[in-house]
């Protein structure tokens, strides 16, 4: 049997399809499982055939296997991805270190390494030698990320941005500040500091540690605390299973 529709219902019928449509695919892109990080390049970074490589995305990549979960994975500039991982649920950040500042806006999902906290300067800067974090306040103006955990711990310890430290969008363009002079000392873990200078194809010697601090940072895998809590589960799970803490 044949239905004849008049030429008005078949446009209504179609525009609703089209409307069905559109609004399904909506709610498949807002529940796609989202991971952020920074292009670090020692935990984090783009290989030369444009995939996002390093130690701790291979981490993340074999939680998110042993998991059953697929995701899109993307780098982006660290106070960007720091933002979207606060304000979009089903999005994952790491390599983020745990802070109390930072502990209520995250689910800490687990830690994935660590990493130490140690004052660099260039080594022709002889008289850039500070003993202490007091020492640095009235010596130096110090380079870190924006929003990086470093820039927290400088805020912390009383330091007042532009006069006594600045920010650049990326951690890795610290080097070359201090090179130019803009600033004198840098915050970084050795291995980091080490993979930045050879992405920049500065030497090593060029650096020269002045002041460690005691303490460094857990550097963790975090969800946003509005994410599917089957997603969670599953992630706990499958880094329990895989004993990455």
């Amino acid at each position: 049997m044949t239905t004849c529709r008049s030429p008005l219902a078949r446009l209504c019928h179609a525009l609703l399809l089209a409307l069905a449509c559109c609004l399904s695919g909506v709610a498949v892109a807002d529940g796609k499982l989202l991971v952020v990080t920074e292009n670090s390049s020692w935990l984090s970074t783009i290989d030369a055939q444009g995939n996002v490589a390093g130690r701790n995305t291979q981490l993340v990549k074999d939680i998110l296997a042993h998991a059953g979960l697929k995701a899109d994975i993307q780098v982006l500039p660290w106070a960007r991805a720091y933002r979207m991982a606060a304000t979009r649920p089903n999005t994952l950040i790491y390599s983020i270190a745990r802070t109390s500042t930072r502990e209520k806006q995250f689910v800490w999902l687990g830690p994935l390494g660590h990493m130490q906290r140690i004052f660099y300067r260039l080594s022709s800067e002889t008289t850039v030698a500070p003993q202490s974090l007091e020492q640095v306040k009235s010596c130096c103006k110090v380079c870190v990320g924006n929003h990086d955990v470093q820039e927290e711990f400088l805020i912390k310890a009383g330091f007042v941005q532009n006069s006594q430290f600045l920010t650049t969008n990326s951690q890795q363009e610290c080097p070359r500040l201090l090179l130019s002079g803009a600033a004198q000392l840098l915050i970084a873990d050795p291995e980091q500091l080490r993979s930045q200078l050879a992405r920049l194809k500065l030497p090593d010697e060029q650096f020269q540690p002045v002041l460690s601090m005691p303490q460094g940072e857990e550097l963790y895998l975090a969800a946003n605390p509005q994410s599917d809590p089957a997603i969670v589960r599953a992630i706990t799970e499958a880094m329990r299973q895989l004993k990455v803490h």
